[in-house]
């Protein structure tokens, strides 16, 4: 009687769909960075933001069933200069008190020309639009994953800046984003 019970449960769970599941990765604060460069009046200025989370969870075997959610802490924004900082932060720009978050959270994760691309939804200033995120994934000897990639967004599509700042070249539109991500192992 046991044998029968035993082959029938082997065979349903053979037959049923067996779901993938990623287990959810953290980021590791050394080896860890997401850059910007923002150039005024032809003259390149970069920073970093100090502060941010992500949750990866990664199926290496089929990247689709794979997710992304990155947010950053915009006061932790640092350039060097404490005055320009304070500049960055205030409500033309960045408007940290009203804004406080920035945020990435991928809704489709495709190989592309041999490295990947996260398709999803980024927020600044809480105004939402479509990105495109090129990245490179390298697994590490010790089980880590390291995620690396650059993307350029404009600032004007998110409303950071305004009046004069958009006259002429006084501050580029475009401004380059890069991130290198260190994952913990699951």
């Amino acid at each position: 009687p046991m044998r029968p019970v035993f082959a029938t449960c082997l065979s349903l769970l053979l037959v049923l769909p067996v779901a993938v599941h990623a287990a959810p990765r953290s980021v590791l604060r050394a080896g860890s960075e997401i850059g910007f460069q923002v150039t005024q009046m032809g003259v390149a200025v970069s920073g970093r933001f100090a502060r941010f989370d992500a949750r990866i969870d990664w199926v290496a075997d089929d990247p689709a069933k794979s997710s992304a959610e990155v947010s950053v802490d915009i006061g932790s924004l640092t350039t060097g200069d404490a005055d320009a900082d304070a500049i960055a932060l205030d409500k033309p720009w960045l408007n940290q008190s009203a804004f406080p978050q920035a945020k990435f959270t991928s809704t489709a994760i495709r190989r592309s020309r041999g490295d990947y691309l996260a398709d999803g939804s980024l927020t600044i200033r809480g105004r939402s639009r479509q990105a495109h995120v090129p990245f490179k994934l390298t697994p590490q000897a010790d089980g880590t994953l390291l995620v690396e990639g650059e993307l350029s967004i404009r600032r004007t599509d998110f409303g950071v800046g305004g009046g004069e700042w958009n006259e002429g070249e006084l501050v580029a539109d475009e401004v380059p984003v890069r991130f290198r991500l260190r994952l913990a192992a699951p």
